[in-house]
């Protein structure tokens, strides 16, 4: 009776099931790669302002003596240096309203943004040995709430996750749904009789809606499964965000050696300067002594 049941309600709605479940996924869709473009703007601003703080503290040649100090200051360069503009992914009428208007300087502040955590992990740019900057970068990006979630609690990495198995889902469904149709359609068989067509003629048309259904539902989950498909083949979310999260981890890479060039600079400074100065208390220390017996 429960088989029964389930394959009733399957045969009357599946369809209607698969269209829903579309049409949700092409929202989450739609918006997921929204708040992806958003994402790729604003860590490309970022990682851009880093590289170019780095390269011209390269050319002034300034020394890192105390490394959270230094990365606690080149957080703050770079966050006043983040334009104050706004990220116009909506049309002009929505973005003129102040509530659709995302700031660059917006994504920096806040407990959880991501220049609060670079500093968080000021720790990991004193040791001489490289880190793991795969592990470092899932680390920081992990504490972003921008990064991690589409609307309000929910994930975005698992929205993604979702719709790229999606396609081969309603592939599924429609196999399924051919299967309860046929499944449905084939005990109606032993009600028709054959040598009586004009009284089966309702058991005939039972036994047709049943085969169509089971037709209609595998051409429901192709067409569905193809739409996605191509969606996700020409605007990728997937690769938009390995874009961001190799360009985020280059920049940490090119941080974390210019921290150990500038130490290492900055040691050799005060080594050479130690000798100097030993020198030249070694010189001064002689001509004393030598000042010190002519006059005896």
């Amino acid at each position: 009776m429960f088989i029964d049941a389930i394959l009733n309600f399957f045969s009357n709605y599946l369809i209607e099931v698969m269209a829903g479940l579309f049409t949700v996924a092409l929202i989450a869709r739609f918006q997921a790669y929204r708040v992806s473009k958003r994402d790729k703007i604003y860590f490309f601003t970022l990682t851009r302002e880093i590289m170019v703080t780095i390269e011209k503290e390269k050319e002034q040649k300034l020394a890192v003596e105390n490394v959270e100090n230094y990365i606690s200051d080149l957080m703050g360069k770079v966050s006043k240096k983040m334009p104050n503009r706004a990220l116009r992914m909506e049309s002009r009428e929505q973005a003129d309203k102040k509530e659709n208007i995302i700031s660059l300087q917006e994504y920096v502040g806040g407990k959880s943004g991501f220049l609060t955590n670079i500093q968080s992990e000021s720790s990991v740019f004193h040791c001489e040995t490289p880190p793991n900057f795969t592990e470092l970068t899932h680390r920081l990006l992990g504490q972003d709430d921008k990064w991690n979630k589409l609307i309000g609690p929910i994930p975005l990495e698992g929205v993604a996750r979702m719709i790229d198995i999606l396609p081969g889902l309603f592939v599924v469904l429609g196999v399924f749904g051919t299967f309860v149709g046929i499944s449905m359609a084939l005990p109606v068989i032993a009600e028709i009789d054959f040598n009586n067509l004009e009284t089966s003629g309702s058991t005939l048309t039972t036994f047709v809606l049943n085969t169509t259904f089971a037709m209609k539902t595998s051409i429901a989950g192709i067409f569905f499964s193809v739409i996605l498909t191509m969606l996700n083949t020409f605007s990728p979310i997937k690769d938009v965000r390995g874009r961001i999260f190799k360009q985020v981890e280059s920049t940490l890479h090119a941080l974390w050696y210019h921290i150990q060039q500038s130490r290492a600079q900055a040691t050799s400074t005060d080594v050479q300067l130690k000798r100097l100065v030993d020198v030249l208390e070694k010189m001064y220390g002689q001509k004393s002594t030598s000042d010190e017996k002519k006059v005896g």
